[in-house]
């Protein structure tokens, strides 16, 4: 979805046709950027995403705001490593103002990750193991538990 943006997003800036015009790999490096962005962007934001409850989709909202933004940094940075992370999330808000079907495209794309974030948590805590019938000992921390309470 971000190479997709990226994609939109820089043949907005050099008109129509940029991206496929070059022929020095300047577009491709351009769409493995956007792509590159999305994914470390979603890796360093992905606490705020998978939570449950109107508390969980608030911050997935919030998450998806920040996803965009860290992705438009670090896009800008790979394309463009002087004035990309300044130029890239401006060029990013003012796209979203410009074309507000983007705007939703993105926000729906962020929703469908929250999504499945919350299925793959919720796959996982029904899948592991049950816990040492909640003795008091298990509430500590690992560290605790070897220092303090070890078995002989």
């Amino acid at each position: 979805m971000t190479a997709g943006i990226t994609i939109l997003i820089m043949s907005g800036v050099g008109g129509d046709g940029l991206i496929w015009a070059d022929k020095a790999w300047f577009s491709q490096w351009i769409i493995f950027a956007g792509a590159l962005s999305g994914g470390i962007s979603l890796a360093l934001a992905r606490g705020w995403m998978g939570l449950e409850g109107i508390l969980g989709l608030a911050r997935a909202v919030i998450g998806a705001m920040a996803i965009a933004i860290m992705a438009a940094m670090i896009a800008g940075i790979l394309i463009d490593p002087l004035l990309g992370v300044v130029y890239g999330p401006i060029l990013l808000v003012t796209e979203f103002l410009a074309r507000p079907w983007l705007a939703i495209a993105w926000f729906v794309g962020s929703m469908a990750v929250h999504g499945l974030l919350l299925e793959a948590r919720r796959e996982r805590e029904l899948l592991a193991p049950p816990r040492a019938k909640q003795r008091a000992v298990a509430q500590l921390s690992r560290l605790s538990q070897e220092n303090l309470y070890r078995r002989s």
